[in-house]
């Protein structure tokens, strides 16, 4: 019997030691990559070994590492001139990404909000976009690290106060140089518009800055749910999503944002970074999805209005008790999950990078670090 036990054991070694590993099997797969005469020319061009071609066009962008994602770009500069092209290219390598919300900041110019600049392998909605726009519009890592910032912030000025935080007041107005609204244009009469009060100096109340800021009323449009499947026909890879939600038609804000990808047979997608990961989808089918969460939450809410109305009365016990005057154990009330109402979208704009030197001068993208002296 242990003879027997010792030759199981040996045949058992055997077999393992000879399985191929995860990294072997990937190793083979990308060796069988075939390249067309496109990606070897490109990769000529950009003075790119064809087994590291092979590696990067194996691996989503999610997995690169900054020296890769450098190589990358100079790679596809010259396999894909077209911009609308490289947007869709990017978008979709990073499908799989780990969706992770506010994970960039400041840091190390600034410890208000000290996560870091620049993130590859996770993202929230907002930063899926900009990563995605920035390495369209670059051909190396220095250029898209550069370009990241300038889309981040305003007029690329690196701090907590110029980041965009609002997307239809800050991120769609200071990147006007790259995209156009077209909300209205397509909506064609069918647009809603809406007055939002942007009160930055609250928002930056935390961290006690920015109190200076005065209050903006914001106007702006949005297409309702109903709209979108007579302009989806206008619709462009490329184009910037806004994902418009609130409480009401028009109590509304821009809450969460993607890229369209227009394919071969004319599907309009939506590729965009959501719990758990960055996914592409047809814009109807999301819209669907979305009205269909706006039952449950009707349902919800009305659950959360009811248990407000009891934390109303009990404050209000507790003022009349402390002679009118707030209480420090009243509750706060509960907060209500938002419907979704349809979209507003943006137009990538022709000549990108003559529109910036326009503005930043001929040796953009200009970005900014201010020190200051107390």
């Amino acid at each position: 019997m242990k003879i027997w036990s010792i030759l199981f054991s040996a045949i058992l070694l055997a077999v393992i030691s000879c399985a191929p590993t995860k990294e072997i099997l990937e190793d083979r797969e990308i060796h069988e990559i075939i390249l067309t005469q496109e990606q070897i020319d490109a990769a000529i061009k950009a003075d790119l070994e064809l087994d590291l071609l092979r590696r990067l066009i194996y691996n989503p962008i999610y997995k690169y590492s900054p020296r890769e994602v450098d190589d990358y770009l100079k790679y596809l500069h010259f396999y894909e001139p077209d911009l609308r092209k490289r947007i869709q290219l990017i978008a979709k390598k990073n499908i799989g990404q780990k969706y992770e919300m506010y994970l960039l900041g400041e840091y190390p110019f600034e410890i208000y909000d000290d996560q870091p600049l620049y993130c590859l392998d996770r993202s929230d909605c907002v930063v899926f976009s900009e990563h995605t726009y920035a390495m369209a519009f670059s051909n190396n890592w220095k250029t898209f690290f550069a370009m990241l910032q300038r889309i981040r912030y305003k007029d690329g000025i690196i701090s907590y106060t110029t980041r965009n935080h609002y997307t239809e007041a800050d991120w769609d107005v200071n990147n006007s140089w790259f995209l156009k609204d077209i909300t209205d244009e397509i909506a064609q009469g069918k647009s809603i518009q809406v007055m939002s009060k942007i009160d930055r100096a609250a928002f930056f109340k935390k961290y006690n800055i920015g109190q200076n800021v005065p209050v903006e009323n914001l106007i702006w449009s949005y297409i309702p749910a109903e709209e979108i499947p007579n302009v989806l026909h206008h619709l462009k890879t490329g184009d910037f999503v806004n994902v418009v939600r609130g409480f009401s038609p028009t109590d509304v804000y821009v809450g969460h944002t993607g890229i369209i990808s227009v394919e071969e047979d004319g599907t309009v997608n939506f590729i965009h970074s959501t719990d758990p990961e960055v996914k592409i989808q047809t814009l109807m089918n999301y819209q669907e999805a979305s009205l269909s969460l706006n039952e449950k939450r009707i349902i919800e809410n009305e659950v959360v209005n009811k248990k407000n109305e009891e934390i109303k009365k009990y404050n209000l016990e507790l003022r009349i008790k402390n002679n009118g005057l707030p209480h420090p154990n009243e509750k706060k009330l509960l907060a209500k999950k938002p419907y979704f109402y349809g979209f507003k979208f943006l137009r990538l704009r022709e000549n990108v990078w003559e529109n910036l030197r326009a503005i930043d001068g001929p040796n953009a993208p200009k970005v900014t670090i201010y020190g200051t002296l107390d």
